[in-house]
């Protein structure tokens, strides 16, 4: 397996993991928040489309936000954003999860195209503090996934569900 085959390797078995602690979750329960109100799922699905995009659509191939996601998805879902309990500060359930599939399935056809020379160029203009080349942005945009599918599923602990392992 080279680089550009196992880096899309780590970003379909981190989506695996997220969609597996999806599968359960009702739309209705994705703006339940617990206690304290810190998160909810539709901002954690959310979060990871935007954030995918910043790392691998932006910074590994130059495109806009605003080119990759819906108008407005940057501003509720962005590393900036807030979540909120109100639903209708956000895409429906629907839209965030097409959102959230699409950006998945359009970053690993870009990373497919790409080289191995590639990997090691720089990854966008601004610095990072976990990678500086291309190959760190993918890689980085696998491991936030996961962290967030981690926050996922204490969010489904909290609501009653069993966990998955």
């Amino acid at each position: 397996m080279n680089k550009i085959e196992f880096l899309c390797e780590r970003l379909r078995v981190a989506r695996g993991w997220t969609d597996g602690l999806l599968e359960d979750v009702e739309a209705s329960a994705w703006f339940d928040m617990p206690a304290g109100g810190i998160t909810h799922v539709a901002w954690q699905v959310g979060h990871l489309a935007s954030s995918q995009v910043a790392l691998i659509h932006v910074r590994c191939f130059g495109k806009t936000h605003d080119q990759c996601v819906p108008p407005g998805f940057r501003d509720a879902f962005g590393k900036s954003s807030t979540p909120v309990a109100d639903p209708t500060a956000y895409p429906p359930v629907a839209d965030i999860r097409a959102t959230f599939d699409r950006v998945q399935r359009e970053a690993l056809d870009l990373i497919s195209g790409m080289s191995e020379a590639d990997l090691t160029q720089p990854a966008g203009a601004e610095p990072h503090p976990l990678f500086n080349t291309k190959e760190g942005a993918i890689a980085t945009a696998a491991l936030h996934e996961t962290f967030h599918a981690g926050q996922i599923a204490l969010l489904r602990r909290l609501a009653g569900k069993a966990p998955l392992r």
